[in-house]
């Protein structure tokens, strides 16, 4: 319901704006060949089209609200917004400066490479310097700055971002190229007590300098199917910190605390200093690789906590490693309900785990089918994940589809070979198998309702079938889809082929 609230206040906006609006192309053939050159032309809601290129030592004060900067760039040639040395606004290579006056940005598909400020300004130089209410950051890549987005220093308590789709990959403050030179930056900072931070379907990796991979103080904070990765040669803090409390719903989400970091807790919650003090950590795989003594909790406040919901999730680790739930302090409201620990994450039953692949397998026995039912946050959210995000070089957000009676603990639902059911479930058969048009279903006695995903999560087709009736896909392309029947006290999943 939040993001089709976003979405819909996001239209409205955009609806009020285009009647004046304009839009502006940027490129090496265009016209104004660097953004930095539209900027002081622009109107309150103008888009500005930026062709794919790299973009050297550009940095962009914006000075207009409703702009929408949106990069034209492919996997081959993707917008690249470069600074090399320090930025001479002291800020990022994007700077959204003043409340009011350049209010509710949109970016997407754009790379921001190398911000950096000198030590005398803050060395904290970011792809995005964001003071002003409201962000929408969707498709983008930040890479080699001190922080990838900081939102704070004059942002309003009220202000809204939303960070999807999007790459982080060595950022945090660096001296002298030694990524374990400690400043503290991190890949996403929220520093200023937002109302509402969302951040789902991200991959976080390879942190440098002790950065955490997100810290924020919003007042709520949604982290939603991201992929949080130190890498082997990250040198990162916490994956993710919870500077001041607030409502925050982390879920769906690999968590990976890599062999060389710095700081050797996973989960930080610093403050009960927020309105709200509710933590819900829900179907997440967390896997530790550091050998030593490891918390994946680290809990600073005594008192103040009203809740802490740890459930359905995956904790692994390495042989080698002395790992333990909390560090610091036990939560009063603690309630933690079918969470597997493992201590040798390469043999959990993971698909490949030395190639970022944490998909369940049949072997993974302590894991299928061993969830509970996580209810709702205390505002009323849902605490059953609806997507997973993607593995190997499929790193995007699919549906999570429920497979059997109950659902899996940690972040991937177990997906079964194509033309494989799961053994001692619901005894259904798809047949033939590939398709070339239609598709039977052995083993209905009643009406089911059917939906078909293609492998990227896109619902291509919803129908509902009788018993000895069978599935028309003569309009789906050839390929792999995912099916899902729902009947009366079961959900059933496969997978076919349409030939």
């Amino acid at each position: 319901m939040r993001r089709i609230l976003s979405l819909t206040i996001f239209l409205i906006s955009c609806f009020f704006n285009f009647i004046h609006a304009k839009t502006w192309m940027v490129g090496a053939t265009r016209t104004y060949t660097k953004p930095s050159q539209v900027a002081s032309l622009l109107g309150n809601g103008d888009t500005v089209l930026i062709d794919g290129g790299v973009y050297a030592n550009e940095s962009v004060k914006w000075s207009k609200k409703d702009l929408k900067i949106i990069g034209l760039g492919n996997t081959s040639n993707r917008t690249i917004i470069q600074y090399t040395g320090d930025l001479p606004n002291g800020k990022g290579i994007f700077v959204f400066e003043t409340n009011g006056v350049c209010d509710n940005a949109y970016i997407n598909n754009i790379v921001f490479d190398g911000a950096q400020v000198s030590d005398a300004n803050g060395a904290n130089g970011a792809g995005i310097r964001f003071q002003a209410k409201d962000l929408r950051v969707e498709n983008c890549k930040f890479m080699n700055c001190q922080n990838g987005i900081l939102e704070g220093n004059g942002a309003v308590s009220t202000s809204n971002v939303y960070i999807m789709n999007s790459e982080f990959v060595n950022n945090g403050y660096q001296l002298q190229n030694d990524p374990t030179y400690s400043g503290y930056e991190h890949n996403i900072y929220i520093s200023a007590s937002a109302d509402t931070l969302w951040v789902e379907g991200n991959w976080f990796h390879k942190p440098r300098g002790q950065a955490n991979s997100l810290k924020t103080r919003a007042q709520r904070c949604y982290i939603l199917y991201n992929y949080i990765d130190e890498e082997y040669g990250g040198y990162g803090s916490w994956e993710i910190n919870i500077a001041q409390g607030g409502l925050n719903v982390i879920m769906g989400n690999v968590i990976i605390q890599g062999p060389n970091g710095a700081n050797h807790s996973i989960v930080g919650y610093d403050a009960a200093t927020n309105t709200f003090e509710d933590f819900y950590f829900i179907n997440n795989t967390v896997v530790n690789q550091y050998k030593g003594n490891v918390k994946y909790f680290n809990v600073v406040p005594a008192t103040g906590v009203n809740t802490y919901k740890i459930y359905n999730n995956i904790f692994s680790s390495c042989q080698g490693s002395n790992t333990s739930m909390f560090s610091g302090n036990l939560p009063s409201a603690l309630d933690t309900a079918a969470n597997a620990w493992d201590n040798d994450y390469l043999y959990f039953g993971f698909e490949n785990p030395l190639n970022y692949n944490y998909l369940l397998k049949y072997s993974a026995s302590q894991a299928l089918d061993k969830g509970v039912n996580a209810g709702v946050s205390s505002e009323g959210f849902s605490l059953v994940p609806e997507y997973i995000f993607g593995s190997g070089n499929n790193m995007q957000l699919w549906p999570r589809l429920p497979y059997g009676p109950k659902i899996d603990l940690g972040a991937y639902e177990f997906i079964p070979p194509i033309g494989i059911q799961q053994e001692n479930k619901i005894d259904f058969t798809l047949y033939p198998n590939p398709s070339r048009g239609t598709l039977q279903i052995k083993g209905i006695t009643q009406s089911v309702h059917c939906k078909v995903y293609s492998i990227t999560g896109a619902l291509l087709l919803e129908t509902d079938i009788d018993a000895n009736e069978s599935l028309n896909v003569s309009l789906l392309d050839k390929g792999v889809y995912f099916l899902s029947l729902n009947g009366s006290g079961f959900v059933w999943r496969s997978s076919f082929w349409r030939d």
